[in-house]
């Protein structure tokens, strides 16, 4: 009963709107653009990451405002084939999942999505900012430039990493007046522990390593949790990139 509890309360199973105050806030959801590339057409002065904002005036959850790039195999070059890099880029939390409503029916029948006018036209819309922001740096990296070339939407979050309503993760603000608060990295059951993107402050990689960290912790000393850190040997050459 206790973790059906917590399920509703923090997952919003049964809420579709976060700014009501019948559950905990999280943040919109995201596009993504995931290509791949001639390095010919990545300048060699282009950093292995940018950010572009469009309009400092607005907030960074207005609408493909503010964009993150990031060129992984600039710095480790095993994550591409020899002469190519892989690029993601995305807008960070600020696609609202309203406007994909009228979509979640092609959610499941990739069919159905790719002959949909609507929902393609749509798509190519709101992956423009992205593709503005790649070209900040890298303007020959076009549309149809591109070996690889896909699209993810807010549809896509959802389905394949079951996201609530496709959401960037929890917006719970320190010292809010709701009292709300990430979950505890102990559960109800003894000996039985959590942790995780949307378990703390943060998203993704940097959420999952620190709320990993706090799990340790929980577990073991912070004495103990170094020793065993300090076992911990990465492989000699990894990936055979600049951090072999």
């Amino acid at each position: 009963a206790d973790f059906d509890e917590e399920r509703e309360k923090f997952l919003g199973l049964l809420n579709n709107n976060p700014d009501d105050g019948s559950s905990v806030p999280y943040c919109k959801s995201f596009m993504h653009l995931h290509l791949g590339v001639k390095a010919e057409l990545i300048p060699e002065d282009a950093p292995p990451q940018w950010t572009v904002v469009k309009d400092w005036s607005k907030g960074i959850d207005a609408i493909g405002n503010v964009v993150v790039v990031s060129v992984g195999s600039k710095l480790d070059p095993s994550l591409a084939p020899p002469g190519y890099h892989v690029i993601h880029a995305y807008t960070a939390g600020n696609e609202p999942f309203e406007d994909w409503e009228q979509f979640e029916h092609l959610m499941d029948d990739a069919s159905a999505r790719d002959k949909d006018e609507a929902y393609q036209k749509f798509k190519d819309e709101r992956a423009q900012p992205i593709w503005d922001a790649i070209q900040k740096r890298a303007p020959d990296v076009v549309k149809g430039a591109c070996t690889v070339e896909k699209v993810a939407t807010p549809l896509t979050h959802a389905r394949f990493l079951s996201r609530h309503r496709g959401n960037y993760g929890l917006a719970i603000a320190p010292g809010n007046e709701e009292g709300w608060k990430f979950p505890e990295v102990t559960t109800p059951i003894e000996g039985y522990y959590r942790c995780g993107d949307s378990t703390t402050s943060g998203i993704g990689v940097p959420a999952v390593a620190s709320s990993g960290a706090v799990c340790a912790n929980a577990i073991m000393s912070v004495w103990e949790q170094l020793e065993l850190n300090s076992k911990i040997k990465m492989p000699l050459k990894l990936g055979g990139g600049p951090f072999g």
